[in-house]
């Protein structure tokens, strides 16, 4: 298990209740997203994507010192290809497996509001298509890879994107507002009590989601729902209740293991049910991967 801190770099763990700082990434890199592609690890970070495999580190610059990266997006079907979105709002692309990275083309369109400065905070990319959630921006989808983009807000419950992931045929959005789904157009799912969505994990059985949320950002409350139907409906899972909302979850099997951006550190053996929590006082945490 792996965690990523904004002020403690990154953090591993056999077991999920002692962490210890990764050799070969700096204690104090700034850690905003994770990912996996095969024996590959990858650790989004401010001005470097860091690389791990076979416990050796090596950081790749970006293009831009200043960028952070606050989300990864590996290839579905060709994993060298590797997407990362940035804060400032940037896109970066990697066809070696995080080697070296190139800007790709992407603007918001004229008029969209900035309440704060835009990121990427999403990205789904399967062959030549892409798709990105923007906070603040909505969704946008290419069929090139970048090379033309559409915008796909229409119908999302806010244009605060912050988590995106494909359950079947449907896609899923997290938002302040909720979760929407989209197979042609957006609908709402229905959510019982706190509705800031911050993160989503489909599992590997079929139409097994996991989300994320809480009461705002940081947040006094945190916990995790379940899907069981490719996120048309949502239900409680057995959570301890965190104290802040629940930045970042991550399935492998049925092992899950979600953070708060408190510091808190839960984890699943039964496919997202039932969670305990296991660590705690862990910093600014914003990624975990299983």
């Amino acid at each position: 298990m792996l965690l990523g801190a904004a002020d403690r770099g990154l953090l591993r763990s056999d077991d999920g209740e002692r962490w210890a700082a990764v050799d070969g990434v700096p204690d104090g890199a700034a850690i905003f997203s994770l990912a996996r592609a095969g024996d590959i690890v990858y650790a989004g970070a401010r001005g470097a994507v860091h690389r791990g495999r076979e416990g050796r580190w090596t950081a790749h610059p970006l293009p831009d010192p200043a960028l952070e990266i606050w989300s990864l997006g590996v290839d579905r079907r060709r994993p060298e290809r590797v997407h990362a979105g940035c804060r400032p709002l940037a896109l970066l692309a990697s066809d070696d497996a995080g080697e070296t990275w190139r800007r790709v083309d992407f603007e918001l369109p004229s008029g969209t509001a900035r309440p704060h400065t835009p990121r990427i905070t999403a990205i789904v990319a399967d062959g030549d298509w892409l798709w990105c959630g923007v906070e603040v921006g909505g969704v946008f989808g290419s069929p090139d890879r970048g090379g033309h983009w559409a915008a796909l807000g229409e119908g999302l419950p806010s244009l605060d994107v912050h988590a995106l992931v494909f359950a079947g045929p449907a896609l899923l959005a997290a938002t302040p507002r909720g979760i929407a789904r989209r197979e042609g157009v957006w609908s709402a799912a229905a959510l019982a009590g706190d509705r800031y969505c911050r993160s989503l994990a489909a599992l590997p059985h079929p139409g097994v989601v996991l989300c994320g949320l809480g009461d705002g950002p940081p947040g006094t409350r945190g916990a995790v729902v379940r899907s069981e139907d490719s996120g048309r409906t949502w239900a409680p899972t057995r959570f301890p209740a965190a104290r802040s909302s629940v930045w970042s979850v991550a399935a492998d099997g049925d092992l899950a293991v979600a953070c708060a951006i408190g510091g808190e550190v839960f984890v699943s053996k039964d496919g997202g049910r039932r969670w305990r929590l296991t660590a705690d006082g862990l910093g600014d945490l914003r990624a975990v991967l299983a």
